[in-house]
């Protein structure tokens, strides 16, 4: 049977069993382990368990909880609402001023977060109910949250990252330098969209419906939403109000010294790795901690907050090694059959351009975003894509970045895109409203691809700009 063949009836077989209702891993595993019956020697089996010990125990896996964690304790500390509220008080001077400043917090949290839904969650929560109040149009509010949302995963500290590191065994230091400024270019482009649809279409952005514009702000409404936010935290907490409490946060609003300890913290966590004073592990170590540190601090902590961060890392944790177990067992399989070879021989062989093997990757992972989540995206295809993006002479960093990218995509397109969901359970808005939302973000971060693709420089500068000071 040739190599062509047996990959679409693994295909097939997985997306068969994935469609019946089980976890991506599982259908990984449960794959890995018919081929193995069908085209290999079963004997080969007693090698998962091998790969199981080996993934599950390996140090590398602990970075990945660990950002987790950092993120469950500053998502559910409500600092991105902190952030909001300040930057709402300084941005505004446009039309579309709100988005702006939703675009502008999910940049910052990003870098405390590392995660895409964490992040949609945590500014969704505030930013697409202040917005639908200033007569924004429901879709553009939650399809600005659903973009910004996703630069959680590009903006280091970075989860996919740490997997795409963990897969290619590329340096996630690296790897977090090449996405700081593709980050701030994507958040750049959805600024620009927004101000152009500002100009364009000014009833969006609530300057034609009724509503106040983000410009119209007044210290007394960022106050309001600060009581809110901190209203909604007791109220998910557990905490009751106290009498004078409602006089005591309208009386006040967070500054910028409220914020200051967490913009500090994405110095000493990101600083600490690039100039080599810290491994990544050690990294998100002083992540976790300055993390609860400031939700202590800020009187946040609560035991219902502590025990939630805790069992959502273990959740999630659980997940990415399991998929990283069953996605190993895939790409031995792939390998073992000779598949990736036959692969990147016959791309090599068939006179297909670099440009357009690039089209052809882009297009596969777009269609398989649409299916499954971004890791499982990124763990079935990268083993097998790998060597025959080196053969075309892509550059590592480059091809982590793009990945990523593609990955933000994925959390947006339905019909599994995951923000989708973290917004739904997040407002009141119609599902069918937010895909239709969602769908001019989808463009704009195609023209992102696009950009990074057409100027790969953007992704490698800043690692060969710091390692080359460093040598």
């Amino acid at each position: 049977m040739s190599s062509g063949v047996m990959l679409i009836l693994i295909f097939a077989i997985m997306l068969i069993t994935m469609f019946l209702g089980t976890p991506v891993f599982t259908s990984m595993g449960f794959t890995a382990i018919i081929v193995t019956l069908l085209w290999m020697n079963p004997s080969l089996l007693s090698r998962f368990g091998k790969t199981a010990y080996t993934q599950g125990t390996g140090f590398n896996q602990v970075i990945a909880p660990m950002f987790i964690l950092m993120s469950e304790f500053l998502s559910q500390g409500h600092i991105a609402e902190d952030i909001y509220a300040v930057l709402n008080k300084s941005i505004g001077k446009l039309k579309g001023g709100l988005a702006i400043a939703t675009t502008v917090t999910c940049t910052i949290f990003a870098a405390l977060c590392g995660s895409s839904p964490a992040t949609a969650a945590s500014i969704g929560r505030i930013s697409i109910a202040e917005m639908e109040k200033r007569g924004y149009d429901p879709g553009f509010a939650v399809g600005t949250v659903a973009a910004g949302g996703t630069l959680g995963i590009m903006i280091p500290p970075s989860i996919t990252f740490c997997l795409f590191g963990m897969l290619t065994e590329t340096s996630i230091v690296q790897l977090f330098m090449a996405g700081i400024v593709p980050g701030l270019v994507l958040s750049l482009i959805i600024i620009l969209y927004i101000i152009i649809v500002g100009a364009v279409r000014p009833g969006v952005v609530g300057a034609a419906r009724g509503g106040k514009r983000g410009a119209d702000m007044t210290a007394e409404e960022a106050r309001e939403i600060a009581a809110a936010a901190k209203a909604q935290a007791n109220a998910e907490n557990g905490v009751a109000e106290q009498p004078g409490d409602a006089v005591a946060n309208r009386a006040k609003a967070p500054g910028f010294v409220t914020i200051l300890p967490a913009l500090i913290l994405i110095v000493i966590v990101l600083g600490s790795m690039y100039t080599g004073l810290a491994t990544p592990i050690e990294a998100a170590g002083y992540g976790v901690l300055g993390s609860l540190l400031i939700v202590l601090l800020q009187r946040r902590m609560t035991k219902k907050i502590f025990s939630s961060a805790m069992l959502n890392t273990a959740r999630t944790g659980t997940m990415m090694v399991f998929l990283m177990i069953c996605g190993s067992c895939m790409s031995y399989c792939i390998s073992y059959l000779g598949i990736a070879n036959t692969i990147a021989t016959a791309l090599t062989q068939s006179g297909l351009s670099k440009v357009g093997l690039i089209v052809l990757v882009y297009v596969l992972w777009f269609v398989l975003g649409c299916l499954m989540d971004p890791a499982s995206m990124l763990i079935l295809t990268i083993p097998f894509l790998w060597s025959t993006l080196m053969d075309f002479g892509c550059d590592p960093l480059w091809v982590g970045v793009v990945s990523v990218l593609a990955a933000q995509i994925a959390m947006i397109t339905p019909p599994v895109g995951m923000n989708l969901f973290v917004l739904k359970a997040n407002s009141d808005v119609p599902m069918g409203k937010i895909i239709k939302g969602c769908w001019p973000f989808v463009g704009v971060m195609f023209f992102g691809l696009f950009i990074l693709t057409l100027f790969p420089v953007l992704s490698t500068w800043l690692p060969g700009l710091i390692y080359a000071s460093a040598g």
